[in-house]
């Protein structure tokens, strides 16, 4: 087997496969990727009637912004990768146990997993897309960058028969199953971590504000425990600067939203605008309480839907536009100066609250974690 045509691939191969495939598992450079690509794409008309609508359209956008933004920012990502079907000949030389040099004709191969991908480092390469044939969108990177894209790696999986030749139907079974069963884990705080939102870019601004890294730090998780040391977390951060400037009736559901209650734009600009009235209102309350959060594991100062109140509150001072930053940093100093020992009799106050079994402290009188977010800020808002 020798034409211009013949590519060799060393890595590792895998025979412990189904079906009477072997895997050869191996990468090269984003540079030399087009070298490795068929002329012609056999499963293309599988899926070239709704490859620019909207569905690809928006997952091609965002794993261009993905890996543009991490070229940009020098940030660490998940390599690339593609697979590939060698059906015709092929000639595999054992190098040593397990390492394989493979070498095929490129035309006898089939990419069936990693279209997407390739489209998006052809977008910021500058490429013609290989299955539309035209260029897909306009790349924002400068020379340089691009070239520290063709520089870094792609994995590259080739499956191939053992003893035989693979076929047409095995190629398209394969194609299939990779694209229609999707393997990665689905958590709404997933998406919403990812997602590009004004609101996640000012949960990072609220934690730099407010200085919280001196509290324990903020945490990316969900949820968090006593023994973590965080202070707060990303999520409890955004769904005060969200409830803040669209109301307590908002809630994140499976993205974070987009819109107001009003239709009005989620924008950096309204998010400025939410964060102009909440940042100085949790200065305050962090100030009054700055102690209590060194000594004090366990009162209702740690308990995130008291923070989540605060966006509550923050927003009905947002309806009052004569309020001034130092106005409001004083009312956020009040409710830090209230006693946030679970026992404290003041809790009484509040229709959140209820005495707990043993008559001791005060346990949630509301049954949900909304409601008794709700009805502490109303007693907060009492106060002030």
């Amino acid at each position: 087997m020798r034409s211009t045509d013949e590519r060799t691939l060393v890595g590792y191969q895998s025979t412990k496969l189904l079906g009477g495939l072997a895997l050869l598992q191996s990468s090269l450079s984003i540079e030399r990727l087009d070298e490795f690509l068929p002329s012609e794409h056999l499963m293309w008309d599988h899926f070239s009637a709704s490859y620019e609508r909207s569905v690809n359209k928006e997952r091609l956008r965002k794993l261009t912004s993905y890996y543009q933004r991490s070229v940009i920012n020098d940030m660490h990502f998940d390599i690339p990768h593609i697979a590939l079907v060698v059906y015709g000949n092929f000639r595999e030389d054992l190098l040593s146990n397990k390492f394989v040099a493979l070498q095929y004709e490129k035309d006898s191969s089939v990419v069936v997993d990693g279209f997407l991908t390739i489209s998006a480092l052809s977008i910021l390469l500058g490429r013609t897309d290989p299955f539309a044939k035209k260029q897909l969108g306009n790349s924002a990177l400068n020379e340089e960058q691009k070239a520290i894209l063709s520089s870094l790696d792609i994995r590259i999986n080739i499956y191939y028969g053992r003893e035989a030749q693979t076929d047409e139907e095995a190629i398209s079974q394969l194609f299939f199953d990779i694209n229609a069963i999707d393997p990665k884990v689905y958590s709404q705080h997933i998406i919403t971590n990812v997602q590009d939102s004004p609101l996640n870019v000012g949960a990072k601004k609220l934690a730099k504000d407010l200085n919280l890294d001196s509290f324990g730090g903020v945490s990316e998780l969900n949820k968090i425990t006593k023994s973590d040391g965080y202070v707060t977390n990303y999520s409890t951060l955004t769904s005060i600067i969200l409830t803040c400037i669209a109301g307590k009736g908002t809630r994140i559901t499976k993205k974070l939203p987009t819109h107001l209650p009003n239709k009005t734009p989620i924008t950096n600009q309204v998010i400025e605008h939410g964060l102009s009235k909440v940042t100085p209102l949790m200065k305050g309350w962090l100030f009054s309480l700055e102690n209590e959060f060194k000594q004090n594991n366990n009162g209702f100062h740690r308990s995130m839907q008291v923070w989540q109140a605060l966006g509550v509150v923050a927003h009905e001072l947002m309806l009052n536009d004569k309020l001034s930053e130092s106005e409001i940093f004083s009312m956020g100093k009040a409710l830090g100066k209230l006693d946030y020992d679970k026992s404290a009799a003041h809790w009484g106050n509040s229709k959140a609250f209820k005495r707990d079994a043993i008559g001791k402290g005060w346990v949630n009188a509301t049954g949900g974690g909304r409601t008794f977010r709700d009805k502490i800020a109303e007693y907060f808002l009492t106060i002030l």
